[in-house]
C-alpha cells in the first residue's frame, strides 16, 4: 500500500511515526547513488560552469574550484543523507530535535522557500532550453513543466525512484555526448582571459558556487534516504549519496564551463550559448537542459510538500504540492527573461541560512546525542542550545557576506568580494551547540543536585 498522503495526517496527530505509514519500503541503498546523480547531472549545475569562465578565471584553476567545492559540499549532503536512514523522517521534521517544535517549523519556513526558489530556477533553465529550437509560447512550456512534475511528486517516492534511475542514463548519456562533442569540434577550446577579479578572487567565488548548490540538497536528503532500509547501520548511503552527487556536479559544471568558453562570449542565457555552441546537434543539448530541469524538480517539489507539512499546516500533501507549484509557474513567468542575476543572487543568499542549520545537525545527532526515533514527538517547543548556536553564528557571519556582489561587507570587501561566511557560521554553529549543549547539560546537573539536597 503506497501511503505517501499519510503524511498530513500524521503531522495533525502529533502521531508521525504511527504505522510508518509514509514510509515506502526500499531495500536498494544504491537508489540513493541514482537519485543524486540524476537531480545534479542538471541545468542547474550546467548553468554553475558558466560563472568561472564570465569571471575569466583559466580553466585548470576553475576545474580545481569546481572539484573542491563540490566534494566539500558533498560531504555535507552525504552526512544529512546518513541521517534519513537511521530516524526514517523527513529531513526537516527531524530537524525540529535541536532547535524544539517552534524553532524547527521556523526553519522548515525557510526551507519551503529554499526549495520553492529552486523549482523557480529549474522550471526557468528547462523552458529556456525548450524555448531556444521550438519558439512556442513561453508560458506554454513553463505550464508542461510544472504539470509533468507536480504528477511526479504527488504519485510520491515510488515514482521519484523509477524517475531518476530512468534519468540517471538517459542524462549520463546525453552529457557524455556533449563532452565528446565539445571535445572533438572544439579540440583547443580557449577564451581570451579578461578578468573580472584577480585569480585568487575569482577562484574563491567559483568554489563558493560550487560548493553552495550541492550543499543545498543538504535540507532535502533525508526525505529519500529514510526510505530505505537496512539490516544493519551503515555507512553505505553516505558513500553511494556523495559518488553520485559530486561526478554529476562535476560532470555537469564542467560540461558547462566548456560550452561557456567555447561560445567565446557567453550570452548570459546556458541555453542559448549551448544551442549556438552544438549547432546542428543543437536539439540533443536542449533535450538534456530539459530533462534535467524535470529531475531535478522531481526532488525540489517532493520535499517541498514535505517542509509545507513541517512547518504544522494542516492539510494533505496534494495541497503543498500545488501551491508550490502555482508559485513556481508565477515566478518562472516573471524570471524567464532575466534569468541569470536572479540566478547568482539566489545561489549565494540561499545558504546564509542553510550551513548554520547543518552544523548544528551534525553537532546534534553525531557528535551530542542519538535519538529515540519516537522522541520526535516529544520534543520541548525551544531548544535553546541550537536556537542561540544558530543566531549568534548568522550574527557573526555578517562582517564575511557578499551576497551575489550587491554589497561586499568588510571583511568580504578585504577579500575582494569573496564570501566565506557560510564556512564561518557552519564551523561556528558547530562549535557553539557543543558547548551550549554541554553547559544546558551542566545547569540541570546542579538543579537536580539541589532539589536532592532539599
Amino acid at each position: 500500500m503506497n501511503t505517501e498522503h499519510e503524511f498530513g495526517s500524521d503531522i495533525k496527530s502529533n502521531n508521525f511515526l504511527k504505522d510508518k505509514l509514509d514510509i515506502e519500503s526500499d531495500k536498494r541503498p544504491a537508489s540513493m547513488f541514482y537519485i543524486w546523480f540524476a537531480s545534479n547531472l542538471t541545468v542547474g549545475d550546467f548553468a554553475v560552469g558558466f560563472i568561472p569562465v564570465y569571471l575569466g578565471l583559466p580553466i585548470i584553476y576553475s576545474v580545481v574550484a569546481i572539484v573542491i567545492g563540490t566534494v566539500a559540499g558533498g560531504i555535507m549532503l552525504s552526512y544529512m543523507s546518513q541521517l534519513g536512514v537511521i530516524y526514517r523522517v523527513p529531513q526537516m521534521y527531524m530537524g525540529r530535535a535541536p532547535f524544539g517544535t517552534i524553532g524547527g517549523s521556523l526553519l522548515s519556513i525557510l526551507q519551503w522557500g529554499n526549495t520553492a526558489g529552486w523549482l523557480t530556477v529549474n522550471v526557468i533553465l528547462a523552458s529556456l532550453a525548450i524555448y531556444e529550437i521550438m519558439k512556442i509560447p513561453y508560458y506554454l512550456i513553463i505550464m508542461s513543466i510544472v504539470i509533468v512534475v507536480a504528477l511526479t511528486a504527488l504519485i510520491g517516492y515510488r515514482a521519484i525512484r523509477i524517475l531518476e534511475r530512468s534519468m540517471s542514463y538517459v542524462l549520463g548519456i546525453l552529457f557524455v555526448f556533449l563532452i565528446i562533442f565539445l571535445i572533438y569540434s572544439h579540440f583547443s577550446i580557449s577564451y581570451p582571459y579578461a578578468p573580472v577579479l584577480d585569480i585568487p578572487s575569482a577562484f574563491g567565488i567559483t568554489f563558493a558556487s560550487a560548493f553552495s548548490y550541492i550543499m543545498s540538497w543538504g535540507p532535502y536528503a533525508a526525505d529519500y534516504s529514510r526510505h530505505v532500509q537496512l539490516k544493519k547501520p551503515s555507512r553505505i548511503i553516505f558513500y553511494y549519496t556523495l559518488l553520485g552527487s559530486v561526478i554529476a556536479s562535476v560532470f555537469a559544471e564542467i560540461v558547462g564551463m566548456l560550452v561557456s568558453a567555447a561560445s567565446g562570449n557567453p550570452s548570459g542565457s546556458p541555453a542559448a550559448d549551448l544551442s549556438m555552441v552544438m549547432n546542428r546537434y543543437a536539439l540533443i543539448g536542449m533535450l538534456a537542459l530539459f530533462l534535467g530541469g524535470i529531475a531535478a524538480n522531481a526532488i525540489n517539489l517532493y520535499s517541498n510538500s514535505l517542509a509545507f507539512l513541517s512547518i504544522g499546516f494542516r492539510s494533505e500533501r496534494w495541497v503543498a504540492i500545488i501551491v508550490a507549484s502555482i508559485f513556481s509557474f508565477a515566478m518562472g513567468i516573471v524570471g524567464f527573461f532575466r534569468f541569470y542575476g536572479f540566478y547568482e543572487t539566489f545561489l549565494f543568499i540561499l545558504d546564509y541560512w542553510i550551513t548554520p542549520w547543518i552544523g548544528i545537525m551534525i553537532a546534534h545527532f553525531f557528535l551530542v546525542r542519538k535519538l529515540n526515533p519516537e522522541r520526535f514527538n516529544d520534543l520541548p517547543r525551544l531548544v535553546k542550545p541550537g536556537i542561540y548556536a544558530y543566531l549568534i553564528s548568522i550574527i557573526v557571519s555578517i562582517p564575511f557576506m557578499a551576497p551575489a556582489g550587491i554589497i561586499n561587507m568588510p571583511v568580504a570587501a578585504l577579500l575582494h568580494g569573496v564570501d566565506i561566511s557560510y564556512f564561518v557560521s557552519f564551523f561556528l554553529a558547530m562549535i557553539l551547540y557543543l558547548y551550549f549543549s554541554k553547559l544546558s547539560v551542566r545547569q540541570r546537573n546542579i538543579q537536580t543536585s539541589v532539589k536532592n539536597i532539599r
